[in-house]
């Protein structure tokens, strides 16, 4: 069968007696019928050499020696010490230690290098963190109205395209109102669209009117709502001003996108529903607003909410909601809370958006 001098170990880099050099297994079946066979002939003859195997097996010597090498590779048979060109068996356990053990070890340190190769990359993420968005962070707290201000001037002057905001609440500080106006003036002067909603109670407060009057000259759109706003200022919806928990005065700026994209979706889904702001004092549309709040208030009573509650969801105070409750009380004949509540279900206002009495109009005082 060759000149080769005997049966080589395994893996050695050097030729076994079929002149074949050993390789590792492959992905393919490992073992066979044939191999199975001369395995088990193998064992019972206790040592045997191919030509031998392939006589008791019934096969050719070629098909003979293929086995042999594929289980010689997967040392499932082994060189018989000092017989030449003769195989013996070797235990199934002693076979997995010696060809499953070093595929483990190199799965072991492949993994090693995966975990090695994600760590050295991701550590580059911070500095692409830091370079998407400018070197800013994308949460950041300004507790003191200073800086508020001034981050909002700094926004104000980098805008390109947008500025979107929502103030709940019925009326602007004055001083505010003063030190936005040229700021918001100059934004829309430069062509930058800029859109504002506020609560319907805003329509009734001089410096908010008189604000809006200029804004929406210079082609600035403002809009109304009954439905409870968050402060928010956002700017080419790249970045988001949201008030500070437990700071009246502070900020948080936003400036991870898909919270700013969220914040503008809320954005525009109010807007869709709110109301023009009128520049002038008609009275067909201070009595729609008035309507409008009315209902909401009414859906906010049979909630079970508390008035101080209520109150800061319309942006009205709590005198003016109490007024709005007693008329309401009265135009439904009820004479407690409790009262009101079961006649506004049982007559079906709150799915017919209905004024109360259904025909009377409110007064135009907020």
């Amino acid at each position: 069968m060759g000149s080769s001098g005997g049966l080589s170990v395994p893996g050695r880099g050097r030729e076994n007696v079929l002149g074949i050099p050993e390789t590792a297994p492959t992905s393919e079946a490992y073992l066979t019928e044939v191999d199975r066979c001369l395995y088990e002939c193998v064992l019972e003859s206790g040592h045997a050499e191919a030509s031998e195997l392939a006589t008791r097996l019934g096969i050719s010597r070629n098909e003979a020696e293929s086995s042999v090498r594929r289980l010689l590779a997967l040392r499932l048979l082994n060189a018989k010490p000092g017989s030449k060109n003769r195989v013996s068996a070797v235990s199934p356990s002693s076979a997995v230690a010696l060809v499953a053990t070093p595929i483990e070890n190199g799965l072991r340190r492949r993994m090693e290098e995966v975990e090695r190769f994600r760590h050295e990359l991701l550590g580059l993420l911070p500095l692409f963190e830091h370079c998407q968005t400018g070197g800013a962070q994308p949460l950041q707290a300004l507790p003191e109205l200073g800086d508020v201000l001034a981050t909002i001037e700094q926004l104000a002057a980098e805008c390109q395209e947008e500025v979107l905001t929502a103030q709940p609440g019925g009326r602007r500080n004055v001083e505010e109102l003063t030190e936005a106006i040229e700021r918001d003036e100059g934004m829309l002067r430069r062509g930058i669209r800029m859109r504002t909603l506020y609560q319907h109670p805003a329509r009734y407060h001089q410096a908010t009117v008189a604000y809006t009057e200029r804004l929406t000259g210079l082609g600035g759109e403002v809009r109304t709502t009954s439905a409870n706003l968050m402060r928010v200022i956002i700017f080419d919806r790249k970045a988001a001003l949201v008030s500070l928990a437990g700071h009246d005065q502070g900020a948080m700026v936003i400036r991870d996108r898909s919270v700013v994209d969220f914040a503008v979706q809320a954005f525009e889904h109010i807007w869709l529903k709110s109301d023009l702001f009128p520049v002038g004092h008609d009275s067909g549309q201070i009595r729609t607003v008035s309507e409008d709040m009315d209902h909401a208030l009414v859906r906010l009573l049979v909630s079970g909410e508390s008035d101080h509650a209520v109150a800061r969801r319309l942006g009205i105070s709590i005198r003016t909601l109490q007024r709005r409750l007693v008329r309401i009380s009265k135009e439904l004949g009820a004479n407690s809370r409790l009262q009101a509540g079961y006649l506004i279900h049982r007559s079906g206002l709150l799915e017919k958006g209905q004024r109360p009495d259904g025909a009377k109009h409110a007064p135009v005082n907020p």
